[in-house]
C-alpha cells in the first residue's frame, strides 16, 4: 500500500471513529420503553438530530395530535408525554409529564411531571438525579433543578391553562424544552 493510500486510509478511519454514531432508528423488539433505554447521553445533547420534535413550548392539543400514542412506553407510563430538557442551571435531562387530576375546587388539571431525570454531566452520567413526581397547578412555575415549584428566577418550566381549555407546559428564564413527535423505533 503507498503512503498516500494508507494516510487516506487513516483519515477515513479518523474521521469515521470520531464522528458521532448514526442518529436511530433503534430495534425496539430488545426494550420494553424507550425513555428509559434510547434517551440518553448523546440524545439529551441533540435529541433534534434524532426526529422531529417541538421546542420551547406544547399544548396539550399539540401533545395529543402530534406525540401521544408514537412513543413506545412501557405500561403504566403508556399515554404519558415525553419532554427533554436543558435546565437554567445547565443540567441536562428528560421527563414524563400527563395534564389529570383537580388542581383546584372549580376542578383544573394539575401537570404532573414524573421521573424528572437530570444530569450534571451527561456524557458520562455524572450527578444523576431523580425525583419521581411534581404536581403543579396552573400558572406555577417549577426549577427542575430543585425538585420543586419556584417562583424564583431558578424555575424552568411554567404550566399554563390559556382559556380553561388549552393547556400550555413552556420553557423559561432561559431553560430549553424538547418534545419527540416520533420514536425511535424502527419499521
Amino acid at each position: 500500500m503507498s503512503k498516500l493510500t494508507k494516510c487516506s486510509a487513516a483519515l477515513l478511519m479518523a474521521g469515521v471513529l470520531a464522528s458521532p454514531a448514526a442518529a436511530g432508528p433503534f430495534d425496539c423488539s430488545v426494550v420494553y420503553d424507550e425513555f428509559d433505554s434510547f434517551m440518553n447521553k448523546n440524545y439529551l445533547l441533540d435529541p433534534d438530530a434524532y426526529g422531529p420534535v417541538v421546542s420551547g413550548k406544547i399544548s396539550r392539543d399539540q401533545y395529543n395530535s402530534g406525540q401521544k400514542g408514537k412513543l413506545l412506553l412501557r405500561p403504566g407510563r403508556q399515554g404519558w408525554g415525553v419532554a427533554i430538557v436543558h435546565t437554567n442551571k445547565n443540567a441536562q435531562g428528560k421527563f414524563l409529564f400527563t395534564w389529570g387530576g383537580r388542581g383546584d375546587a372549580r376542578g383544573a388539571p394539575l401537570l404532573i411531571l414524573r421521573d424528572v431525570t437530570l444530569f450534571g454531566r451527561v456524557q458520562d452520567g455524572h450527578g444523576r438525579r431523580v425525583t419521581r413526581e411534581i404536581r403543579v397547578s396552573s400558572s406555577q412555575t417549577v426549577d427542575l433543578d430543585a425538585g420543586r415549584a419556584s417562583t424564583g428566577t431558578g424555575a424552568d418550566l411554567r404550566f399554563r391553562n390559556v382559556d380553561g381549555k388549552t393547556l400550555q407546559i413552556e420553557a423559561v428564564n432561559g431553560a430549553k424544552l424538547t418534545f419527540p413527535m416520533a420514536s425511535l423505533c424502527k419499521g
